[in-house]
């Protein structure tokens, strides 16, 4: 061997010595950040096993557990958790054979600090887990799942994403995007400063204020928004929905339930298998069908097409531009409509049966009509208002019909 060689043998010695002492280093450091601690004590009627540690800082943060409700808190100074298994043996040597059975691993790999929860037998009656994490507000992504549990995660500056078999869901003060997946469970949301979107298969909704877009989708369930400040699509299969107030369009559909909307800054459309709507104002074109109940739509700027199996309809076109061709019908109840009193519309109402005085005007330049002498008689109404326009087509099968200005 020449001295050449001889000289980078001993350079790669050295290197595979000092990565060794470096690898040695980085294993003691990360142990005394990932300390853990384990006490097992009484409390009350239950035997619990808790277990403390830290974490290194890190972008994003993964729980994962078979069992066990998560709470994630943010605003903290660093990373913690606080981890209980629960068990309601009857001594405390069948407790710890129980929580032997939950094994729970903590650290950080490529994609970030991580807490697992493995349930090694399925079959564990009495027993539960609940974790709860500290971490700091900012983070770049956070993914939760739970087999079955509650989750609750407040405080968050982050990409969220939550999944649980089987719990109630409570959400605060998260400002991104947030996606959650429930098999079934109520959820509750305060401030949520991003993106939102849930799919559950049941369980109520209430959420207070949404800065993005809304996206929720439920097998059943009742469904109340506060304020988005995008767009709003919601779909249950059973269940009232109710929106104070959407500054985009807004998609809202249920199999059978009221819908009652706030004010919308553009285009809605609605749909019941059965209920009623109403909705306080609306920027953009509305669409509104029922398979029977009363329709109220007030402070309409452009037109409007609705649709109701039985009841009456009220209706309000205070805009005197963007107005497009509307139709309203109803097979069974009064028409109330009013009119801009500078808007260009052609009108066409009609009652096939009618009831009381038939067909009510103040407006000039409709012409109305009748047929039939004797019994319930078809009216109608037509005429081109301030030159004429787009077409406003109403019927009712049975009912009365008002045409007047909006005071």
């Amino acid at each position: 061997m020449n001295s050449g060689t001889q000289i980078a043998a001993a350079s790669w010695a050295a290197v595979r010595r000092w990565t060794a002492a470096a690898a040695l280093l980085t294993v003691a450091f990360t142990a005394s950040l990932w300390a853990q601690q384990s006490r097992i004590y009484r409390d009350g009627n239950s035997w619990v096993e808790e277990i403390t540690g830290i974490l290194p800082a890190a972008h994003d943060f993964r729980v994962n557990t078979d069992i066990g409700s998560v709470q994630m808190q943010g605003n903290a100074p660093h990373f913690s958790y606080v981890i209980r298994k629960r068990s309601f043996a009857p001594n405390e040597e069948a407790a710890r054979r129980q929580f032997e059975q939950m094994k729970i691993s903590a650290g950080k790999n490529l994609e970030g600090d991580f807490i697992d929860g493995k349930l090694l037998n399925k079959n564990l009656p009495h027993f539960s887990t609940d974790i709860l994490v500290q971490v700091p507000r900012e983070l770049g992504m956070v993914k939760v799942d739970t087999r079955g549990g509650a989750l609750n995660l407040s405080s968050i500056t982050a990409t969220i994403f939550g999944t649980t078999g089987g719990g109630s869901v409570k959400l605060d003060d998260l400002l991104g995007p947030v996606k959650i997946s429930s098999a079934g469970g109520s959820v509750e949301g305060g401030n949520l400063g991003g993106d939102f979107t849930l799919s559950g298969g049941g369980g109520d909704v209430h959420i207070n204020n949404i800065g993005g877009l809304a996206r929720v989708t439920l097998g059943g369930g009742k469904v109340y928004i506060g304020t988005v400040k995008g767009s709003a699509t919601v779909q249950t299969g059973g269940g009232g929905i109710e929106v104070r107030k959407c500054e985009g369009d807004l998609r809202a559909t249920t199999d059978g339930g009221n819908l009652n909307f706030g004010d919308v800054g553009g285009s809605i459309r609605a749909e019941t298998g059965g209920g009623s709507v109403r909705l306080a104002s609306a920027q953009g074109r509305v669409q509104v069908m029922t398979g029977g109940g009363n329709v109220e739509l007030y402070n309409l700027s452009q037109g409007a097409q609705v649709e109701t199996g039985a009841g009456p309809i009220t209706a309000e076109f205070r805009g005197n531009r963007g107005f497009t061709e509307s139709s309203l019908h109803t097979a069974a109840g009064d028409v109330s409509i009013c009119l801009a009193g500078n808007l260009p519309v052609t009108v066409h109402a009609s009652s096939d049966m009618t009831t009381g005085r038939g067909i009510q005007s103040d407006l000039s330049g409709l012409r109305i009509t009748s047929s039939g002498e004797y019994g319930p008689k078809a009216m109608y109404a037509e005429g081109a208002l301030n030159g004429g326009g787009p077409m406003l087509r109403v019927r009712t099968t049975i009912g009365q019909i008002s045409l007047r200005r909006c005071q």
